[in-house]
């Protein structure tokens, strides 16, 4: 049972490509978090690991007012989960692929991912889990269930998970991309007077670790840009082409820099994509509270619905700027910032880096929905959203520092800042969606939505300049979406039960501001119209569960954000997208249970011109024109061409007790990691086997099991970013986790 239509309904008579999966199935497959989860979606990317693209739709724009295209919903309120958090505790997990922009709303272009956690019982009942591996991994989970008399029902649930990096830096000798953190969880259940059901959820994340923003630096170096925007490879930038070695070398460091001095010659960059050498490791932090008020009320054959919901959080990170062990050194000790709360005296050139953020969101939802015996339902409802945030991004380099004070800049010039004190979304929103059933096997489902936003920001960016006046913008959008869908029950004599559709749905993504840009100060909202067509199939005795799915997306002002020396614009180009899929369940005998998804995806940008910031011509040291390029007949960046996975697994008996073996295998075509699909931003295919075996007591109180991942142990990268001109335009990538094994028990009482 689902609620992808925002009422409780079977995955097989819902007209939409779904992935679900109930608590059961995410222990079955190992499914801890969000990274795991993508393996088991068709046309599903998880970029950098945090940020998730279905069917090739993700978030490409740069500007704190961009929105995400694949939202996320926890227990059907729109809240901004921590993509760092782990999955815990949960009823099921539901991602609906394609536009949702009827019920869910703005921003799910791409789909929509609700996570739904377990009401608490009137059962005294919980477990306890702990599991250990390899990196000196350690992780505890638990739940109690409470009851509290025949109203109240209380629930809590938690983890808590530490272990070592898996990327070494070879400077500190430590490893780095490590976790600790935690998270509770606290469901309270009333009944309420007047028949009112009541269920209030408290969450709460926490996190101080050595995780890593980007954890690898790749350079094949060359002149002119300091690494090659065609070739990869483990050098350091071409010291000629870094633009902090032009400040090094002005007057104002003569008897500091030695002559012919070169910053980057000597640094080691370990030819192992799980080693790196820096001055020092990255540090993250970061909190994140919801709360979900949810408020029910049923009368004959109408269901009242109030959901609010709040949410707030804040992160900050911090790393080598440069990525690098520096053999350099000045001719004496110089005193300098190394981040906005420590100074050094050192002949060494230290750099760092800081992300902090904060941010707050409430949302309110009224919702009434019926259930008629009769030829005709409808869901409507109002919508109600309000978010605020700010955000900052420094640099500190000495060469910055001194080049600054020399040419007498006040000290908020001394330092890379870029800051967003503050900005807004605000919206609101009228929906509904009516159901006909047009005869026993047919079903027409019209839907329409009216949403009305406005964005606000104040921001300014200091770049080797004397500090500006903070730029106001704002702007605002009205949007109608809607979505026709025409679903029929076939009576086949080789199906036990088939599910047809066919959809035309229209998405859409707010847009954005890019304040101080003269030229584009902002960027339009996307808009898709995506048709669709599927079938949902029950086969063999209903041992075989077949769901298919083809779609082609017409998209307007797709955003897609360029980085421009040390600044960034978001622009807007249209798109052509289409593409299959495939998921199976398969219990051929009551031991044996396969799944598997296929999926290809097919993108193609329409004429769109911009610049390429791995471009020469874009060097901040170089005088020449920008060089525009077409990017007409361009994949979108995220989007493999093809996909597959497929797990088994085969069950016996053994005395009391049931064993498992299971095995999954995922493989994923190469794509792009930028727009300009250049041979740099081609990140290889690569496959990914885990192994796992179990062991259930019959009553299922006592479960124990030993786990593989990643058998082969692959480097497989995720993502890739093109870094600054300032230090060399060198390539960061993401990697997946590299081999990991361990063993957990799991006590239910």
């Amino acid at each position: 049972m689902i609620t992808a239509q925002k009422r409780e309904e079977s995955l097989q008579d819902v007209p939409i490509a779904v992935s679900a999966f109930s608590g059961a199935a995410l222990e079955r497959a190992q499914i801890e978090n969000p990274q795991d989860i993508q393996f088991s979606i068709p046309n599903a990317v998880l970029v950098g690991n945090d940020r998730f693209t279905l069917r090739g739709i993700g978030n490409n724009a740069i500007s704190s007012t961009a929105d995400n295209g694949t939202q996320t919903f926890f227990n059907g309120a729109t809240v901004a989960l921590s993509p760092q958090d782990e999955f815990y505790d949960l009823e099921r997990v539901e991602v609906l692929r394609g536009p949702q922009g009827t019920l869910y709303g703005r921003n799910t272009t791409g789909g929509a991912v609700n996570v739904i956690t377990k009401r608490p019982t009137s059962q005294l009942e919980g477990f306890a889990f702990g599991q250990a591996g390899n990196f000196d991994s350690v992780k505890l989970q638990g739940a109690i269930n409470l009851p509290m008399g025949e109203r109240v029902r209380q629930r809590f649930a938690g983890y808590w998970l530490k272990r070592d990096g898996y990327t070494e830096n070879l400077a500190t000798g430590n490893g780095i991309d490590g976790r600790e953190q935690f998270g509770v969880r606290s469901t309270t259940e009333v009944d309420l007077p007047w028949a009112v059901t009541g269920r209030l959820t408290l969450q709460y994340f926490e996190e101080d670790s050595s995780r890593a923003r980007e954890t690898k630096r790749l350079c094949k170096a060359i002149a002119v840009l300091g690494c090659s925007p065609n070739e990869l490879g483990f050098d350091s930038p071409n010291t000629s082409a870094v633009i902090m070695q032009t400040l090094l070398r002005s007057p104002i460091f003569t008897g500091i820099f030695p002559p012919g001095g070169d910053i980057y010659a000597g640094a080691p960059n370990p030819q192992d994509l799980r080693k790196i050498a820096a001055d020092y490791d990255p540090k993250t932090e970061g909190e994140n509270f919801i709360g979900v008020l949810d408020l029910s009320k049923t009368l004959g054959s109408l269901t009242f619905t109030s959901l609010t919901s709040y949410s707030e959080g804040k992160s900050k990170a911090s790393t080598d700027w440069d990525n690098a062990d520096l053999p350099f050194r000045f001719l004496r000790p110089i005193t300098y910032q190394l981040g906005p709360d420590r100074q050094v005296t050192t002949d060494r050139l230290l750099t760092i880096d800081q992300f902090t953020s904060r941010s707050r969101t409430w949302s309110q939802e009224l919702r009434l929905v019926s259930d008629n015996d009769g030829l005709f339902n409808y869901t409507a409802g109002a919508f109600f959203f309000d978010s605020k945030g700010r955000s900052r991004f420094e640099i500190w380099h000495p060469a910055i520092e001194f080049f600054t004070r020399a040419i007498g800049l006040p000290a908020a010039s001394q330092h890379v800042d870029n800051d967003t004190p503050y900005s807004r979304t605000k919206a609101w929103a009228l929906f509904g969606e009516s159901y006909f059933q047009v005869t026993d096997a047919t079903k027409l489902t019209v839907g329409l939505r009216y949403t009305d936003e406005e964005k606000a920001i104040r921001t300014r960016s200091i770049v080797l300049a004397a500090p500006t006046p903070y730029v106001v913008a704002e702007r605002d959008w009205q949007e109608w979406t809607g979505k026709v869908s025409l679903d029929h029950r076939l009576d086949l004599s080789f199906t036990d039960e088939t599910l047809l559709y066919a959809s035309v749905a229209r998405g859409y993504k707010g847009g954005g501001l890019n304040p101080g840009n003269a030229v584009d100060p902002d960027f339009e909202p996307e808009t898709v119209m995506a048709y669709e067509v599927g079938a949902k199939n029950q086969l063999l005795g209903r041992a075989l569960q077949a769901n298919l799915a083809a779609f082609y997306y017409d998209y307007t002002d797709l955003q897609l954000g360029q980085r421009i020396g040390a600044n960034a614009v978001t622009a807007n180009a249209d798109a052509k997208i289409w593409g299959l899929e495939g998921e199976f369940l398969w219990r051929p005998t009551e031991n044996w249970l396969f799944d598997s998804n296929l999926s290809y995806l097919n993108t193609e940008i329409g004429e769109f011109l911009t610049i390429d910031a791995a471009n020469p011509a874009q060097s901040l040291t170089t005088r020449t024109p920008a060089v525009p390029v077409n990017l007409a007949g361009n994949e979108l960046p995220y989007a493999p061409a093809f996909k597959v996975k497929i797990g088994g697994q085969y069950s016996f008996g053994v005395g009391d007790w049931t064993g498992t073996l299971r095995a999954d295998l995922t493989w994923q075509d190469e794509f792009y990691a930028r727009e300009f699909n250049t041979p740099n931003d081609r990140i290889d295919g690569w496959a990914l086997a885990d192994l796992q075996a179990r062991l259930v007591r019959d009553d299922g109180r006592l479960e124990l099991q030993a786990f593989v991942k990643n058998v082969t142990a692959e480097d497989n990268i995720v993502s890739s970013i093109i870094e600054d001109a300032l230090i060399g335009s060198y390539r960061n990538v993401r990697l997946l986790e590299p081999r990991t094994f361990g063993a957990s028990i799991l006590v239910r009482y």
